[in-house]
This record gives structure tokens, sequence and C-alpha cells, in this order.
């Protein structure tokens, strides 16, 4: 090609990509067909001349976002970057409170794009989840439901965070003042026949959007872990827990175990995987397995999650090479 036609190329690139040019306008500019500019264009993208640079949108990794709502057929899912500088296959060295500030921001950012007047939300417990009412500004008029008991320290349950957000949404709330794991099944059943807990477990089946933790079976990763006693997280562990979400219990394929049905206060598992959205947060190496393991459950339909989790649950050889250093 010679240099006139490669300046042509050139000229006709700018008009489209720099200029805003219809492909029309240019064929009536240069006297050539439409045809004839839409393959210069190409030409000018396969040689090298026009380079397309797509930012990432903040700190969202768009690649691996795409990657795991095609890998996993989710409605929504967020990588989230806790810094430019964060390496998307694990090697950042960014803090703890960093990475759940980020998670938790990306979540309110979420919520506060997809929810609508009306909408119902339903909150879980967690420490990372509890971050999100920092960051949520704004939002639709809308009831908050709390979908299980509580545990862990007041700022980390769910009475707390249904408090914060409806203080914003400006709408009704439900909690559920129970523990989220009882001693037995009588205590549960008890507990289950009070008035107000059934008001509020009424309100479960009429969430349109559920936001849930994910819970790894390792100390000081799961509210339900932490509720137990050594030698209850033992035999669980024996019997294959790997992960839970709302203190529902799964092994590593995502199958439900049953171990805790009968003592956990909250949402069941029917009526969890009937709402429409749910949307699942999970920051930390130590919850990648768990994170791959609710993922394959089928109970969340939404996941926002650091860029380590997310290239690990993306990784086909990770369970084999998690499994060789246990």
């Amino acid at each position: 090609m010679g240099p006139d036609e490669l300046f042509q190329r050139a000229v006709i690139a700018r008009r489209y990509y720099l200029e805003g040019r219809t492909r029309v306008q240019i064929a009536e500019e240069f006297g050539i067909s439409r045809f004839k500019v839409a393959r210069m264009l190409d030409e000018a993208l396969g040689s090298g001349m026009v380079e397309i640079k797509i930012h990432n949108p903040g700190s969202i990794d768009v690649e691996l976002s795409t990657a795991l709502q095609r890998r996993y057929g989710l409605q929504h899912a967020y990588a989230v970057m806790t810094s430019p500088d964060s390496d998307p296959r694990g090697t950042d060295t960014v803090g703890a409170d960093d990475r759940v500030a980020s998670v938790a921001k990306a979540m309110a950012e979420l919520l506060q794009s997809i929810l609508r007047d009306g909408d119902v939300i339903g909150v879980d417990c967690g420490r990372t989840l509890a971050h999100i009412a920092d960051h949520i500004t704004e939002l639709p008029h809308c009831d908050v439901v709390q979908l299980t008991g509580m545990a862990g320290a007041i700022t980390h349950n769910g009475v707390d965070l249904v408090r914060r957000i409806s203080e914003v949404s400006g709408g009704q709330t439900w909690p559920l003042y129970a523990p989220l794991v009882v001693s037995d099944a009588r205590t549960a059943a008890s507990l289950a026949s009070s008035q107000q807990i059934q008001d509020t477990i009424a309100q479960h089946a009429k969430v349109t959007c559920a936001i849930v933790s994910v819970g790894a079976w390792v100390e000081g990763a799961s509210q339900v872990y932490s509720s137990l006693t050594t030698t209850e997280v033992e035999a669980l562990e024996a019997a294959g827990v790997c992960a839970e979400s709302c203190a529902l219990l799964l092994d590593a394929e995502g199958n439900r175990l049953p171990g805790l049905d009968d003592r956990r206060m909250g949402i069941d598992e029917a009526t969890l995987r009937e709402i429409p959205t749910v949307i699942a947060i999970a920051t930390g190496p130590e919850k990648i397995a768990a994170t791959r393991a609710v993922l394959r459950s089928g109970m969340v339909s939404s996941l926002v999650t650091d860029v380590e989790i997310a290239a690990a649950v993306l990784d086909d050889n990770a369970d084999e090479e998690g499994a060789k250093r246990t």
C-alpha cells in the first residue's frame, strides 16, 4: 500500500473514531462506497494503525467480571480492584480493610443502580456486608427485611444493617430478634413461634433483592462457624462442610448439607432460591473455596468480590492445586 492510501486510511480512521463521523458521511466526503470505508476501518484496526483501549470503570475489572458472569450465568458480577496497582491474579499487598471497603462500596453502588421504588431488600449478617451501609447515600423507597438471626458484634449483625439501610430507603424495617444458630431444635421452634419473628419470616417471600454473605469454614471467616463449639465445627467439617450462606451449609461442590437446618434462624432455602436477585459478597483469599461452592450451589444470582477471588474461582486448576496444598 502506497503512502497516499495509508494517508487516506489514517484520515478516514480519524474522521470515524475521533470526529464521530458516520460511515455514510465519510463515504460521501471521499467519493467512495461505505463498504470500502468499513473495509478501511477494519484494516486500520488490523494493521495497528488504530488501537482501541477501554479503561475499567472505577475499580471494576471488566474482563474478570465478564468472565465470572459468563462462567456462572450471573445477573451481575463485579470483580473489584482495591487499588490501581492491584494484580488481578492475587499478588497485591493491600490491606484487608482496604479490600473490604472497596468491595462494600461496589456492592452499595450496585444496589443504588438496580433498586426501584417498591422493592423489598433482604439482609443477611456478616462483617463485610456490614460495611455496605457506609457507602449508601441514596435509595428508592424500599422496605428492609432481616433474613437471618444475629451473630457476632452488634455492628456486624443483620439488625443493625437493616436499621442503617432503612434510614436511607425510608421503608419499613422487619428485624429478626433471634440468634443465628441456637442450641437445639426445641429452642428454634420456640423462638419461631413468637409473633415478631413470624411477622418477619412472613416478609421473606416478598423480598425482591437479597444481599448475603459468603462464609468459609475457617476461624474468623464465618459468623456460623464462630457461633458453634469446637466439637460442632469439627463434626461439620468432617461431614464435608466447606461454606455457608444465610447459615445454609454447603460442601465444596455446592451441595446442601443439613447439619444445622433444625437450629438455624432465618430464611429457608426454597424461599431464598425464589428471590429474583440474590447478591453474594465475599472478600479475602480464605473465602476462595467457599465462594466457588456458593456459586456452584445456584443459591445466588450475582456476586461482588475482589479480583483475587474472581481469578481463583475462574481457574480450572485451582481445585486440584488446593487439594495438593491440603
